[in-house]
């Protein structure tokens, strides 16, 4: 079971005590989580923020003693990074009343996580494509393109690849498909 769906289901209910619906998109470390990957404190998304609801998460927050003196258990500073997804892309996770809760595809993280490109990114990108099986860099570049990542780089999934699969991977892989290669350069 999700360990946060009790706190998203007291949030469902603070909610609608303050008459407010609320819509959230989660993404980063809580889709990795969801997909086994690994844990994470916080629930990075996107959502319309103001002071009330704001008031309400940190409310939620301090109940269940999940709020860090750095940031509140959830949080949209992630907005501050990245473009928000578009909801078709994204699957319902959890719809109560006064709250509902969609979740990114593991492949949109990848795309968020090349776009950052932080440490801990370069390891999330290797986990998600060996999670995912995916065996083609270009087939996987071509679809984080597909779904809206216009500003990645090539040769960040490759290291992605590498962290997956291995350097003697990596090394058969430009043998193979050198020509192929310049193309993304």
């Amino acid at each position: 079971m999700d360990k946060m769906k009790p706190v998203f289901e007291a949030l469902d209910r603070a909610l609608g005590q303050a008459g407010l619906s609320l819509t959230i998109i989660c993404v980063g470390g809580y889709v990795l989580e969801y997909h086994g990957l690994r844990a994470t404190q916080d629930v990075d998304a996107f959502y319309q923020e103001n002071n009330r609801i704001n008031e309400i998460i940190a409310h939620v927050g301090e109940q269940f003693n999940i709020n860090t003196p750095e940031e509140l258990w959830l949080n949209n500073n992630v907005a501050n990074m990245n473009r928000q997804p578009d909801l078709s892309l994204c699957q319902p996770l959890y719809t109560f009343s006064h709250l509902s809760v969609w979740i990114v595809p593991i492949e949109y993280v990848l795309g968020m996580k090349m776009e950052s490109a932080r440490s801990q990114d370069l390891k999330d990108i290797g986990n998600i494509i060996k999670h995912k099986n995916f065996r083609s860099p270009f087939d996987t570049f071509n679809e984080l393109k597909r779904i809206g990542f216009e500003s990645i780089d090539f040769s960040m999934l490759l290291e992605g690849f590498s962290y997956a699969y291995g350097m003697d991977w990596l090394e058969e892989f430009f043998k193979e498909n050198q020509d192929t290669i310049r193309q993304y350069y």
